[in-house]
């Protein structure tokens, strides 16, 4: 009487195995960085919207004193915000902003004309490291003499 074998046999088990494993890394792996990309992305519209907030409470117009008339020494985003939700402030208590203005004097010496640009600096925080930080940079149109 001949006796026939059912099942598996070890050797099938283990690759079964590991070729579930190496499934699952994979898997793990792309959730990870679609967890990542997500609070990126989270953080981004977070500093966007701080930046629309505060062209609205500190617009940007022509000067001619750019140093003085745009910068805006370092502030919390709640401030900007006066009728925000308490959600929304909870999540704008960690980011800070400020904005400086400088001149083009270094475009001065090459370029020998002044075009009357400047460029402003708006700056958003929210962590100690160089790495939690979106710098904007803009320019702005001075108010020229006119030539008489």
């Amino acid at each position: 009487m001949k006796r026939t074998r059912t099942g598996f046999t070890l050797v099938e088990i283990l690759i079964a195995t590991m070729i579930l494993s190496i499934g699952i890394m994979v898997l793990l792996t792309g959730v990870g960085n679609c967890a990542k990309m997500m609070l990126l992305s989270k953080q981004f519209q977070e500093v966007q919207y701080i930046f629309t907030l505060v062209d609205l409470k500190y617009p940007i117009e022509a000067t001619d004193n750019v140093e003085e008339d745009l910068e805006v020494p370092s502030v919390s985003a709640t401030e900007l915000v006066e009728a925000a939700s308490p959600q929304m402030r909870e999540v704008l208590e960690r980011y800070t902003f400020e904005r400086t203005g400088e001149d083009k004097t270094g475009d001065l010496e090459t370029n020998q004309v002044d075009d009357g640009l400047r460029i402003v600096h708006s700056i958003v925080t929210w962590g100690p490291d160089d790495d939690d930080r979106e710098e904007l940079l803009r320019y702005v149109r001075i108010k020229m003499p006119t030539k008489k």
